[in-house]
């Protein structure tokens, strides 16, 4: 009875499981298997794949760095919240254990700030006429997507979720044409919850509005490969749960508060990865610096005080003058 409940609830979970999928990845990162991967190590997977050095070390097989020396120069990373799964043609995908996957990529971000490189993450749903990027702004051009089903004139939901397809081909075109500094690391949200709400699961505007996102991503790919010259990564991560679409923002507190709720689980402090280094090189020029007083301080101490020793020189009284 209990391996029953335990298997009905593994089918449940295998049923509602997010997913990491793979769209595009260079020579030098191979993607294979179809083992899970912890939601939670999204951040260090990308991170990884750009050469960024990895702080909790996984034994998921599902990636391998076959030239650690030309890594990935960028990562375009696409989250549909409201998604459990979405397939894609070509694409490679990893089921996800844990539902905490959305909110760990904007750790990413941090990642790529780390190595000082410039990044963007920006959430579509929250967007109105445009957004800014460090490559320009995007301003979605509404009559480009000509749906058949959906209907933006007398459903607001359908409205909204255009306007997200249409910031999605925006960014595609200001990656093909930018000729300034690209960023390394880009993190962009599309929210299906409005739209999934407002149309059965059967619907034909359900069906549509999906492939128009695997559309919006197929140009999506095409522009990040041009503007990368193929080094890049380019993946899709469906966030299903509700939780996930809640994310803490970056806001200034008062002292009073800091000090209340900086550190409520006295969780260790977490160091800068040169740390390490630092340490070892400060730890060990002092240790040597230290016995080389001990044996300059001892080899002076013992040493004969004679007439023609140094000592003997600038301790006499008597000094002698050639007249």
């Amino acid at each position: 009875m209990l391996r029953a409940i335990s298997l009905l609830f593994a089918l449940f979970a295998a049923a509602n499981c997010d997913q990491l999928s793979v769209l595009f990845s260079p020579k030098s990162v191979e993607f294979s298997g179809n083992s899970r991967l912890d939601s939670d190590s999204l951040p260090d997977v990308f991170g990884a794949a750009l050469g960024y050095s990895v702080s909790f070390p996984s034994e998921w097989d599902g990636m391998v760095i076959k030239d650690p020396f030309n890594t990935a120069n960028g990562a375009v990373v696409v989250v549909a919240e409201g998604l459990d799964s979405l397939p894609v043609e070509g694409a490679k995908s990893f089921d996800l254990i844990g539902n905490t996957g959305s909110v760990a990529l904007s750790e990413l971000i941090q990642k790529s700030a780390d190595h000082h490189s410039v990044s963007f993450e920006v959430d579509l749903k929250e967007s109105s006429d445009s957004f800014t990027t460090p490559l320009g702004t995007v301003q979605p051009d509404d009559d480009e997507v000509k749906p058949q089903h959906l209907k933006p004139k007398s459903n607001k939901a359908d409205s909204d979720f255009l306007r997200q397809i249409a910031f999605i081909n925006g960014l595609s075109d200001l990656l093909v044409t930018s000729t300034d500094s690209i960023p390394t690391v880009h993190v962009v949200r599309v929210s299906f919850e409005a739209i999934l709400a407002a149309h059965e699961s059967s619907a034909p505007a359900l069906d549509e509005a999906k492939k128009l996102f695997v559309n919006a991503l197929k140009s999506l790919e095409t522009a990040a490969e041009k503007a990368f010259d193929g080094s890049v990564i380019i993946g899709l991560v469906t966030a299903s749960e509700g939780q996930l679409v809640v994310r803490s923002k970056r806001q200034a507190t008062s002292p009073k508060q800091e000090t209340v709720d900086d550190n409520p689980m006295n969780l260790a402090l977490k160091y800068n990865s040169n740390y390490p280094v630092m340490f070892n090189i400060i730890l060990w020029f002092s240790v040597v610096l230290a016995f080389s007083l001990i044996a300059i301080s001892i080899v002076i101490g013992t040493m004969d005080p004679g007439r023609d020793s140094i000592i003997y020189r600038m301790t006499s009284t008597r000094m002698k003058k050639d007249n």
